[in-house]
This record gives C-alpha cells, sequence and structure tokens, in this order.
C-alpha cells in the first residue's frame, strides 16, 4: 500500500535540479540541534513537496518530513542517495568499500564512516541497514608478493582499500598488470611507512631480488606526496622509488571529470604542511594535469585514493 502523506496546497515553486554530482565539502554542518517542525507553513511545505519527490524509503518513516532542516542542510547527500536507491533494494552493490562508495555517492570517502553523521542520517531514515558493501578487512594483511623475481616491480599503497583491490587482481584474478603497468606484488603502506627507517628495507631484503622498483601511490594532497618525497629520500641508494605514474594520472582523470573547478575538491587541514614531491610526479604529466594538481595543492584540497575502485585496476 502506497503511503502518500498529505501536504497543504499552496502556491508550487520550481527548484532547479540538484547536481547529480555533490560538493566535496567537510564543513562546520551537524545534525545537532536539529528541531522537529511539526508546523504548517507555506515554505515547510514546499521543502516537504521536495522530500516526498525522494525514494520513499528517505522519509517513510516520519523523520524526515518532521525535520526539514536536515534536507535542507543535506540536500546534495540525499538526492544522492535518492539516485543511489532508484531501482534498487539497497545503496551500492556490495563490490565496493564503504569508503570507495561514500566517496562516489557524495565526494566525500568519509561521509559514511561509523560515527560520521552520514551514517547517523541514515540511521535517523531508518536506513542504517541499507547499505551494501565489501566486507572490511584486518590490518594485519601487510602485503602480497606471490613469486621470487629477479627484477622486482612492487607498488605501495598509502592506503588500505586500494591495497585490498590490488591483492584480489593479483591473487584472486591472477593478473600480471595493475592499470596497465607489470607489477610482481603489492605493499599496504598504511600511511606511516616513513616512519620506521627499517620497515620497507627489511621486507624488500627479504625478497632477495637483485633489483627492486618501488612505485609509490597515496592521495593526492600534500601529505601524500610528502610521503613519496620522504621515501623516495630514505631508498636513495638501496632501491628505486617512483611515483605509480598510471594510477595518478587516472585520479586527475576522474577528478577533473567530477570537479572541472580543482577548488570542489575536498578541503583538508594541511595549510600548514609544505609541497614536497611534487617533483617527482609533474615530469610525467601532461600540462592540464599539472596546472590541476597544482591549484588542488596550492588550495590544500584533497584527491583520494579511493576515487579509484577495483573496478579501475
Amino acid at each position: 500500500m502506497s503511503v502518500n502523506p498529505t501536504v497543504p496546497e499552496g502556491p508550487e515553486e520550481e527548484t532547479p535540479a540538484a547536481s547529480a554530482r555533490p560538493l566535496a565539502r567537510r564543513d562546520a554542518r551537524t545534525l545537532a540541534s536539529l528541531d522537529t517542525v511539526r508546523k504548517q507553513t507555506p515554505e515547510l511545505n514546499d521543502v516537504r513537496r521536495r522530500i516526498i519527490d525522494l525514494d520513499p524509503r528517505l522519509w517513510i518513516n516520519g523523520w524526515l518530513l518532521s525535520t526539514p532542516d536536515a534536507f535542507l542542510r543535506y540536500e546534495r547527500e540525499l538526492t544522492a542517495l535518492d539516485g543511489a536507491l532508484a531501482g534498487g533494494s539497497a545503496v551500492g552493490d556490495g563490490t565496493l568499500s564503504l569508503r570507495e562508495l561514500s566517496y562516489q555517492l557524495f565526494g566525500d570517502e568519509k561521509f559514511l564512516s561509523p560515527d560520521s553523521d552520514g551514517r547517523k542520517l541514515l540511521h535517523l531514515m531508518g536506513l542504517s541497514d541499507a547499505l551494501s558493501t565489501r566486507p572490511p578487512v584486518r590490518l594485519e594483511l601487510l602485503h602480497h608478493i606471490p613469486r621470487h623475481h629477479r627484477h622486482m616491480r612492487i607498488v605501495v599503497s598509502e592506503n588500505l582499500d586500494p591495497w585490498v583491490n590490488m591483492r584480489a587482481a593479483l591473487f584472486l584474478e591472477g593478473r600480471k598488470r595493475l592499470f596497465g603497468e607489470r607489477v610482481h606484488g603489492v605493499v599496504f603502506g598504511n600511511g606511516y611507512i616513513v616512519d620506521d627507517p627499517h620497515k620497507l628495507p627489511d621486507l624488500i631484503d627479504s625478497l632477495g631480488a637483485e633489483e627492486t622498483s618501488v612505485l609509490y601511490w597515496g592521495d593526492l594532497d600534500r601529505a601524500g606526496l610528502a610521503i613519496l618525497d620522504r621515501l623516495s629520500v630514505m631508498a636513495e641508494g638501496r632501491f628505486e622509488v617512483t611515483p605509480f605514474v598510471a594510477a595518478y594520472r587516472l585520479m586527475l582523470k576522474r577528478a577533473m571529470r567530477r570537479f572541472p573547478d580543482p577548488l570542489e575538491n575536498e578541503m583538508t587541514d594541511q595549510r600548514d604542511v609544505p609541497v614536497r614531491g611534487l617533483e617527482l610526479l609533474e615530469p610525467h604529466l601532461k600540462e592540464r594535469e599539472r596546472d590541476y594538481l597544482r591549484a588542488v595543492l596550492d588550495a590544500a584540497r584533497l584527491i583520494p585514493q579511493e576515487i579509484l575502485t577495483v573496478h579501475d585496476l
């Protein structure tokens, strides 16, 4: 039986279509201090009409209709959820990690993290069980290097989800190439691999290769490139470190398509972090890519690794 809440008639107002690509931002919006509003005014009734235009699963329990300010604060995200639910029973198809799905839908890989307002929003709308993501992986899975090679090429990943995707491609699918590049193994760097000067060199020594090349892949932000820079300095004279150019260029391509204005990418708190390591990547980029990346870094923005998923490898 369909449910159609009655909304008092009033003048219809045309509202511009919400963007299909919500801006990535981490601002001061919060669910705190939102009040339940049951009064009827032309303005509130117009908001409720817009809510009723969404998938009924977003408002059927009544919370969103009685809290119209939540719609006004999170209209972009709610519109993205509406699109994700269209024709399906869940948000996601189970192939993406939580962070990957979050970025795909909202342009913010942390919007759906367990303690976030995004997750609370789903709970308040009665959609806590609507997410379908890949099960998380335990952190002790450090590296996957299937066999010995005299000349070894390994990828070191800053973040976990991309590492899991690459490991699955090598181990489960028997792939020998990632992003078109010949690769022999993958290592999870956890973002802190340069804090221990022995961790990666000891692992490389244990491989028994005559020559090892490390392709580093991380977030495109000041902190991520700083790791690349420090890793390159740490490795000097022992093994070669280069950026995983094929992955970085695809990240830039996706970001430029999603956010033509580089300042629409996620904000970070890295204003005081110096820009280092860019000179290692820039020579491999086209002029448009260099200009876009420079604008992202100058504004302390972020293009996360999770912009690429298992489907891109």
